[in-house]
């Protein structure tokens, strides 16, 4: 019987002595795995910091050229560039020209109803009343006031 037990005691040894190996194996994967990723991290943070750098430096120097581009632009009279009269035929310029003043009726309705909340915000009214007469959503007019940089009133 012990011959019988001292078997199992070894079977069972060397099952779990391998077990142990598979499981150390595993480990140790684990933690290549996690080195490589902090690694990759280190290598992503290090990438982009330079990036955000390099990115301020060009800031820096557009606006440094900005600003002395500014008086400059002031100083020289402005010169009108002769145009070029491209070959098209007529009823495309027909078209063109209508689609252009389209475009600007367009543009002016939209400019006039800026400059008619504005307006009509700084004579008083809230949001609300403004939305009512514009016809318009309360919440747009809000969204408009406060990236117009004006303070909206609760109403």
């Amino acid at each position: 019987m012990s011959t019988l037990l001292w078997l199992l005691s070894f079977v069972l040894h060397g099952v779990l002595l391998y077990a142990v190996i598979i499981l150390y194996t595993r480990f140790s994967a684990l933690k290549e795995t996690e080195r490589q990723q902090k690694k990759i991290l280190e290598e992503t943070e290090n990438t982009l910091a330079a990036f955000l750098l390099e990115l301020k430096e060009e800031n820096e120097r557009l606006e440094d050229a900005k600003s002395r581009q500014a008086p400059d632009a002031e100083d020289a009279e402005p010169r009108p560039e002769p145009k070029e009269e491209p070959d098209i035929p007529d009823h495309m310029e027909k078209l063109i020209s209508a689609t252009e003043r389209a475009e600007s009726d367009e543009n002016s309705g939209a400019h006039s109803f800026e400059e008619r909340v504005s307006e009509l915000y700084e004579q008083g009214l809230t949001p609300a009343e403004i939305a009512k007469r514009m016809q318009s959503g309360k919440t747009e007019i809000e969204l408009f006031l406060k990236f117009r940089g004006k303070a909206v009133k609760d109403s």
